[in-house]
Order: C-alpha cells, then sequence, then structure tokens
C-alpha cells in the first residue's frame, strides 16, 4: 500500500511540475507564421494616423487620464474619449471598416514603454504608435478616476474573415494583460477570442470560433512592456472585434492586420456622393441631413421617431446595434448603426 502511496505521489508531482513549466510561457507571444493567412489582407492597421491625444508627453509616463469633455466635442482636452473613425478596405474604394473608441487614447509616434525606456529593444513587429484603453480606476496616487474602456473593429462589410495578426503592450510595467472578443451576431453577444490577464497568469486561454474549442496557452505578459505579438483563427462571416483590458491595467494596441474575402459591390449598387448618409458617435445617431426617421432594434421593435431631424438621441437606450430608415424627399436610407 506504501508503494502504491509513493508512486501516486511521484506521479503528481511529476505532473504538477509539467503543467507549471508548460504554463511559464515567457517568450513575446504567438509568431505571426505560426498560423498562416489563407486569405488577402483587407486591414493593416499601426494607429500611426491617429492625431495625439494621450494625456503625457512620453511613452513611459503610464495611463493617459479622463479630461476628455464628451458633451463639447469642440473643446479639445487630451485625454481619452470616445470617437468612431472608418478606414478604407485594401484594394477597395468604396468598401469600410468602422473602429468604436470608447475611453481610448492615441500616441502615434510612441515606442513601447520599456523600449522607450532603454532606449531600444523593442519587440519585433511591434510599430511605434499606439491606441491606449483605459482602465477602471478609482482617483488615488494622482490619477484622474477613470472607467473600463474598450475598442470595436466593425469587419461585418467583409464576406469572410480568415484571421487576425495584433499587437499589445503594457502602459510601463509587466504582466499587464490583454483581451481580444468577438461577436457574429452584430455585436448583440459577445465572446473571448484571446484572453491574457495579468497576474493571473495561469488562466490565460484562446478560443476557436469554428469549434468552440478553449484552450490554455500559459503566456505571461512580463514582457508586455516591450510589446507583444498574437495571431488567432477566425473563420467565420459577420465578424466583429472589441479589445479591452484584462486584469485591472491599461494594454496598448499598436498594430491590427486582418486577412479576409472582400467583394466591392458592382457599378450597378453604387450610390452616388449625394446619398443621405447614417452614422452615430456618443450615442447620438446622426443625419447628413433632415429626414424622417424611425430607429428600431435588431428583433424590429420601434424605439424612436422623429420628423425633420438630423440627430437622435440614444443616450436613454442600452448600447448595441439599432436599425436606423430615414427618408428625405426622393431619397431612403436604412443603416445598421452601433451605440456605446
Amino acid at each position: 500500500m506504501k508503494e502504491k502511496i509513493f508512486t501516486l505521489f511521484i506521479c503528481l508531482l511529476v505532473g504538477a511540475t509539467f503543467t507549471a513549466n508548460a504554463q511559464l510561457n515567457m517568450t513575446t507571444g504567438v509568431s505571426w507564421d505560426e498560423i498562416p493567412p489563407s486569405e488577402p489582407l483587407v486591414l493593416e492597421e499601426d494607429f500611426t494616423g491617429f492625431a495625439f491625444f494621450h494625456s503625457d508627453s512620453t511613452s513611459d509616463m503610464g495611463n493617459s487620464n479622463n479630461s476628455y469633455d464628451p458633451n463639447d466635442e469642440t473643446i479639445i482636452i487630451y485625454g481619452y474619449k470616445n470617437d468612431s473613425v472608418e478606414v478604407p478596405i485594401i484594394g477597395s474604394e468604396s468598401g469600410k471598416i468602422t473602429y468604436y473608441f470608447e475611453q481610448c487614447a492615441f500616441a502615434p509616434e510612441w515606442m513601447a514603454a520599456y523600449a522607450y525606456r532603454d532606449q531600444g529593444g523593442q519587440t519585433e513587429n511591434v510599430s511605434n504608435g499606439f491606441v491606449e484603453i483605459s482602465r477602471d480606476y478609482g482617483s488615488s496616487g494622482g490619477y484622474a478616476p477613470t472607467i473600463r474602456g474598450h475598442f470595436t473593429v466593425d469587419l461585418r462589410a467583409l464576406e469572410f474573415v480568415d484571421m487576425i495578426q495584433w499587437t499589445h503592450s503594457s502602459t510601463g510595467g509587466s504582466k499587464r494583460g490583454v483581451q481580444c472578443e468577438y461577436s457574429l451576431d452584430d455585436g448583440v453577444t459577445w465572446d473571448t477570442l484571446r484572453y491574457q490577464p495579468g497576474n493571473t497568469w495561469s488562466q490565460s486561454f484562446t478560443k476557436d470560433p469554428l469549434s468552440g474549442t478553449k484552450t490554455a496557452n500559459g503566456y505571461r505578459c512580463d514582457p508586455s512592456a516591450y510589446g507583444m505579438t498574437w495571431a488567432d483563427g477566425i473563420y467565420a462571416d459577420n465578424v466583429m472585434l472589441r479589445f479591452l483590458e484584462c486584469g485591472g491595467q491599461t494594454p496598448r494596441i499598436h498594430d491590427l492586420k486582418v486577412y479576409g474575402t472582400y467583394t466591392p459591390p458592382t457599378s450597378a449598387v453604387i450610390i452616388d456622393k449625394d446619398e443621405l448618409k447614417i452614422f452615430a458617435s456618443n450615442k447620438v445617431i446622426r443625419l447628413s441631413e433632415e429626414a424622417k426617421v424611425n430607429v428600431y432594434t435588431v428583433a424590429g421593435a420601434l424605439v424612436k421617431q422623429a420628423n425633420r431631424a438630423n440627430t437622435i438621441s440614444m443616450n436613454d437606450m442600452p448600447n448595441g446595434i439599432y436599425l436606423v430608415n430615414a427618408i428625405s424627399g426622393t431619397k431612403v436610407k436604412t443603416a445598421k448603426v452601433y451605440i456605446q
């Protein structure tokens, strides 16, 4: 009996040691060569084209702050802000991908924090420039209070999303986590694609959207102050991505590459430049001209109506996807908007 107990103890010890060693992955993330793309590159973003909006002046100075005034967009105060930005699909004259930023700050020239501090040594494939996502943080240590932010990448214009390659870094220390989520139902529900927490690294995992399989990966975020690289397969259509903090710290996303399929509309369905335009920012639906407007949930429930309006406040409505139907003279337009 003692011999069996001793053998069991040795097996458990060896198994525990193997598990611990398997999880102690101190590399700088997933090599982009590990999952080769099978579709063309349709988005290549390094955030260097965004206006400087960080509240500090150097990349080793920690978090931005919450000094942005969302009620008056004419007041330019550096810090976290809400915004939406359209960028073209590579190889297309009309196709667009939209970013929705919630409490984010931009620094288009900065290196990863420790690469800046040590005057070099930035991880390969990590660009200068980033978007920083705020954390939920009270007013202490000289920082202004902030709320948890995120940013969404609307890829629904693509017929198929093959995979993404992306990079992140920390705001100055090690073990700063990051999380990437995806939605296949117009933002109604979200699932985790990659979960890389800071100090609770043993809980880190990736999920395969195709099979639903969740796999522990054991990557620690210690090298994150120099930048880390990630590659994730998606293999789906109607995709939206969302990046957010993980573990209570502020992550910085430096790069995003998306591989997928996009077919431009034929000339017969391209609408001219006088088209009635509908978009949303800061929980307000905006139209390019006055129109009769009906706003519906994705389930078809009418929630807002207006005549001769070019703005519709959605402050009293929950975040999510809405359908907007607008009529102005002979112009008729229906569009999906993402309210956040």
